[in-house]
């Protein structure tokens, strides 16, 4: 047995390579498709696709139908068409898969609602029927299988368990299980009304650290390993990602970030009145994720999407992690520092952007686009520049890649077709990602490492297509709106960095948010270093811009002070991948000393992740007595009052959604202090809260129970009476309004 992981593995050594390869080693043995398998999955999508509905139909109670209904969206009828486009690598085939089939909700549902044709059973059927023949024709067109060799009877886990004892697989299983046990008792002794300025981390708990310190050491001895366990590494970053990204919402009992209830009450309006919700808020006019969850909340007999808030940022980042691979893979040219590229990726994810909303379904959309191209211009190489730089940078868009080998050209127009399709649902469902996607292809094009050299334009027809015609009362008499922050850097910069802060915010919240900027120029740099490593061969200008171009949308507009944190979301990918490069080092050698290092560095990474991502759950997170004040307010409201709130936090509008007038109380809402602006415009309800009152605390310096002090002067002076007190929550209504 070696003790040292070869060369190969580690060294990264033909990242996006600009060859004609090797045919037979175009696609890893590991990961081609195998016929057995598709037969099993295709047949297993066949049933989800004749059960949902029929379920759906008749409206039956039975246990794990929302479970059947979430695997309809995720595999009809993205399977079959996955198979009949007989994609080599099987895990770009499987998170096409997916990627199709939410494709075609998202547009399904958009059309609905557009033409007014509301019926989700009624599309679930039809989707389900193109299914259903496409796996017919898929089942035909599949090889049969023929005799198996000696080596056949193997599993693909014991070819890769070869040449280690037999004991690792059973060990890894046993911490990853002991992790997940340690996890779920720091869950239920998690208390969010602590935390202070130091979020999360603050109030972890030994367990928590000790789970990480497991999925941590687990998956430095994966990755240090002679011969990679694909099965076992894959496990392990389901769980980390089950840890890091599920622990703040599941340990509080519900979903955080207000903006994901307000997705519920969006989802709630179009189930209830059977239309979008134009007019009530922009995101109305990119209705596609809304209307698939209205069409999926349905399907699954559930009474709103509000189910679907807890695991989001865990569901989304699992499913991130097939593509991130094959990205990855692309990138480095090695499984070992792929799979590193995951853990980077997931330790650094403290963007807060998986949460219930259309940027997350969108991202991961535009991630298997990314992983798509990249294994095609991987796959088929590309014939090599030559002359000085510039020439090499003013030719490189003639030249076309190689079809990878075994592909026709009828069948890489397939794959183009497909491309399209989810670009089209990316345009229907989210406002930035459309604009992300163009300039990505845009680099592809620009390098020559595409075949798909129109796609670009396609996707940009689209984007402005549905820009100016179904997103006109958006625009239209707001165009100083949209362009007005076009081009102004500083100021962009200056709203998605400094202006979080204020000058009277506590100072050890203060260094949290400069831990953040610490972490994310960390992460930048190693996949600085990483590139430059690389700088060299020819597919480095295509990763330079493709980071460059999602860092770009800086230039475009601020995006709601958000503009920076989107810009990392959609180079992580790369990034993780080039840092990955950069920390080739680490998986070289086999030694206890490095198992410790690594492992010690996983464990201290994912720490920094659970603090970079959680400094403000003091105030972001939606408690129970958020959930219950809203619940007041939403009995006791009537059409057009006017609904307060000191700090806009909470969880108001998960429900009639357009029926109240909300006002935000807060000194940059209302352009008076908060008791003033109550005094002056005198709301019909007004809501308090201990994470109104932690907001407050945090960024403009103010004392401890400041929100409790305003809500008991109004009610002193007879202005206001209180309807509903507890869980750190109070709801006044107006005196007048008493009876």
């Amino acid at each position: 047995m070696s003790a040292t992981p070869s060369e190969a593995e580690v060294a990264g050594s033909r990242p996006v390579e600009q060859r004609r390869p090797d045919p037979a080693a175009a696609v890893p043995a590991r990961h081609r498709a195998r016929p057995a398998g598709d037969r099993v999955a295709l047949l297993l999508g066949a049933f989800v696709a004749v059960a949902t509905p029929l379920v759906a139909a008749a409206d039956l109670a039975v246990p794990g139908r929302a479970l059947l209904a979430l695997a309809f969206v995720l595999t009809v009828p993205g399977v079959p068409l996955a198979v009949l486009l007989r994609v080599p690598d099987r895990l770009l085939r499987g998170a096409l898969a997916v990627a199709l089939s939410v494709a075609v909700t998202l547009l399904t549902a958009a059309l609905q609602v557009v033409t007014g044709w509301w019926s989700p059973v009624g599309f679930a059927v039809g989707t389900a029927a193109v299914s259903l023949v496409a796996t017919v024709v898929a089942l035909r067109e599949m090889p049969r299988a023929g005799p198996r060799s000696p080596g056949g009877a193997r599993s693909a886990g014991a070819h890769a368990a070869a040449g280690s004892p037999d004991w690792e697989r059973p060990a890894a299983v046993v911490g990853l299980v002991a992790a997940l046990g340690l996890w779920w008792p720091a869950t239920r002794w998690l208390e969010l009304d602590d935390a202070g300025p130091l979020g999360v981390i603050g109030v972890a708990g030994w367990p928590y650290v000790v789970a990480l310190a497991l999925v941590g050491l687990v998956a430095a001895r994966q990755l240090l390993r002679p011969v990679l366990d694909g099965a076992v590494l894959a496990a392990t970053a389901v769980v980390l990602a089950v840890v890091l990204f599920g622990f703040a919402n599941v340990g509080d009992g519900q979903a955080g970030v207000s903006v994901g209830w307000l997705h519920v009450g969006f989802i709630r309006f179009m189930t209830e009145q059977q239309a979008t919700f134009a007019g009530l808020d922009a995101r109305a006019y990119w209705p596609g994720f809304f209307a698939a969850g209205a069409h999926l909340v349905e399907l699954a007999g559930l009474p709103d999407a509000s189910a679907l808030l807890t695991l989001s940022p865990a569901v989304f980042n699992v499913a991130a992690i097939a593509p991130l691979l094959v990205v990855a893979r692309c990138v480095t040219g090695s499984r070992r520092l792929a799979w590193l590229a995951v853990f980077v990726y997931l330790t650094a994810n403290w963007f807060q952007q998986d949460y219930f909303a259309p940027q997350a379904v969108a991202f991961l959309l535009y991630l298997v686009v990314l992983a798509t191209l990249l294994w095609s211009v991987t796959s088929g190489g590309t014939t090599p520049l030559a002359g000085p730089w510039y020439r090499r940078a003013l030719t490189a868009w003639r030249r076309r890649p190689a079809l990878p080998a075994g592909v026709s050209a009828g069948r890489s127009l397939a794959w183009e077709a497909a491309l399209l399709l989810i670009a089209a649902a990316i345009v229907v469902s989210h406002q930035l990602t459309p604009a992300t996607l163009v300039f990505a292809l845009m680099v592809f094009v620009l390098t020559g490492s595409t075949r798909f050299r129109r796609l670009w334009l396609l996707v940009a027809l689209l984007f402005l297509g549905w820009f100016s015609y179904m997103a006109t009362d958006f625009w239209v008499g707001h165009l100083s709106t949209v362009l007005g922050d076009l081009g102004q850097l500083n100021s962009n910069l200056t709203s998605a960095v400094s202006a979080r802060v204020g000058l009277d915010s506590d100072p050890v919240y203060d260094a949290m948010q400069n831990v953040r900027l610490g972490w994310s120029v960390l992460y930048a740099l190693a996949g600085l270093a990483g590139w430059w490593t690389i700088r060299h061969r020819p597919g480095a200008p295509l990763l330079a811009g493709l980071t460059v171009c999602a860092g770009g949308l800086v230039l475009f507009g601020s995006y709601g002070g958000e503009v920076v944190l989107r810009s990392f979301v959609f180079a992580a990918p790369l990034l993780a991948s080039l840092a990955a490069l950069a920390l080739r080092g680490l998986v070289r050698h086999r030694s206890p000393v490095a198992l410790a290092l690594l492992a010690v560095l996983l464990t201290g990474a994912a720490l920094m992740l659970t603090a970079t991502r959680g400094v403000n759950i003091a105030f972001e997170r939606v408690s129970a007595g958020d959930l219950a004040a809203a619940r007041v307010v939403a009995e006791e409201l009537q059409p057009g009052q006017v609904v307060g709130t000191l700090q806009a936090t909470g969880a108001l509008g998960a429900d009639r959604v357009g029926e109240s007038v909300p006002l935000d109380m807060s000194e940059a809402g209302c352009g008076l202090s908060p008791l003033r602006c109550a005094l002056v415009e005198r709301p019909d309800f007004i809501v308090v809260s201990r994470t109104q009152d932690a907001l407050g605390q945090l960024r403009e310096g103010r004392p401890a129970g400041w929100t409790t002090e305003i809500a008991d002067e109004l009610v002193d002076r007879g202005l206001y009476t209180v309807v509903h007190e507890g869980g750190g929550a109070t709801v006044l209504r107006a005196a007048e309004q008493g009876g």
